[in-house]
């Protein structure tokens, strides 16, 4: 009995460690058990940490200290905190862009006289542009470059903080450190850049209808299309697709496919006799088609932007980005602006513009906006910022275009 008696105890003391032990080892099992974290957790701590009034390196992190999910190590607040000197000057000249109200996308200062570029396909309506201490100003389109999706908008302002786009040399090693810059002190995400500049391929954009055997002629208009946002109907006649007559079947499938996905066309339609003008942005994806599994896995990290196709030039970072943190700068460790956010492609996939590339571009947009405005007020200080912005670099992206290269494409 005394021998069982002994044993019973000693079962007991065990148990009695066992639970110690998993009670202290409860943080660590709950952050192994958070790897990764469930979308809605992520998106709520994502959209908790992307306000602009609140500073998340201020928060207090309790056992986090001790016990960081490794999704976090390089995406939380701790890690943005450590580069907040390098983005200061960065981030006094950022500003957010506003659509009727609605913050889609970020922007850079490039001229203390209210010069500012942004990612163009989330532009719409009324543009207002939010300055670093929370001031509003509205925002005139100037000029858009549909191949590198970059818009160059004014702000009727002066002396403005403004980037330095001359500082960097060339583009990021692959295993730099990279911070993307918005309003507040700490960076919207930091990175590491993981290929270096490439183009990166188009991808044929879908207005979302079935077409007539021969003629350009719309027999169904498939629900959540494109087609169906932009109001077209059955029996409408698309006569041309921004500027390009579409006299068949065929053509119209062309000049759809040598858009990009986020693009925005203007549709001529005759719709019985009477000619409409209709504006649709097209798709990546055909409506009602369920998501392949690259593209479903790439989705499980948030939206991606729609316009992520198509770029002459960019390099590509694992820097996890919403959507609407795209168009501004990307520094590196020594605050260098080496260029801006295009696009979030994948889960930890972004795309950038290497800043000389975006110096090229904006070159020919000033060059394009002074040949329709020679006589404005406005031309001086355009003729002054493309001083100001010099040459384009050897290793530059080729010349602004309004639209992407053409791309056969299957459906529309």
């Amino acid at each position: 009995m005394k021998k069982l008696h002994d044993w019973a105890r000693r079962r007991h003391g065990a148990a009695l460690m066992v639970g110690a032990a998993w009670l202290a080892l409860g943080p660590v099992v709950s952050a192994v058990a958070d790897e990764p974290p469930s979308r809605s957790r992520r998106q709520r701590e994502e959209s908790r940490q992307s306000s602009e009034e609140v500073d998340p390196a201020d928060d207090t992190f309790g056992m986090e200290r001790l016990f960081v999910p490794r999704w976090r190590l390089t995406d939380g607040p701790q890690v943005r905190a450590a580069f907040r000197d390098v983005v200061k000057d960065a981030s006094a000249a950022t500003v957010s862009i506003e659509c009727d109200g609605k913050r889609l996308a970020l922007g850079g200062i490039i001229s203390p006289d209210g010069w500012v570029v942004t990612k163009a396909t989330p532009l719409c309506g009324k543009l207002t542009a939010v300055l670093a201490d929370g001031h509003k100003l509205p925002a005139t389109t100037v000029a858009e470059s549909g191949e590198h999706d970059l818009a160059l908008l004014k702000l009727d302002a002066a002396k403005l903080p403004a980037l330095d786009l001359t500082a960097a040399g060339a583009s990021p090693p692959v295993g730099s450190w990279l911070a993307s810059v918005g309003r507040s002190k700490d960076p919207v995400a930091v990175g590491v850049v993981s290929v270096p500049p490439r183009v990166i391929p188009a991808q044929a954009g879908i207005l979302g209808v079935q077409l007539d055997e021969e003629k350009p002629l719309i027999v169904q208009v498939f629900p959540d299309s494109a087609a169906e946002e932009a109001g077209v109907e059955p029996e409408d006649l698309i006569m041309s697709v921004n500027g390009q007559k579409t006299s068949s079947r065929e053509k119209l499938r062309e000049v759809i496919g040598s858009f990009n996905p986020g693009d925005e066309v203007e549709l001529l339609v005759d719709r019985a006799g009477e000619q409409v003008t209709l504006h649709a942005t097209l798709s990546g994806d055909f409506p009602g088609l369920p998501m392949g599994r690259s593209e479903f896995q790439n989705n499980l990290g948030g939206k991606l932007s729609v316009r992520r196709f198509g770029f002459p030039l960019a390099f590509q970072h694992d820097t996890v980005l919403r959507p609407a943190d795209c168009g501004g700068p990307v520094v590196d460790v020594e605050g260098r602006v080496v260029g801006f956010n295009i696009a979030r492609a994948g889960r930890t996939e972004s795309y950038a513009l290497p800043v000389d590339a975006v110096q090229g571009v904006l070159t020919e947009l000033m060059k394009e906006h002074l040949l329709v405005k020679q006589n404005s007020p406005e031309a001086e200080a355009a003729e002054k910022l493309e001083q100001e912005l010099g040459e384009p670099a050897a290793n530059a992206a080729p010349a602004a275009k309004s639209a992407a290269r053409p791309k056969a494409v299957s459906t529309p």
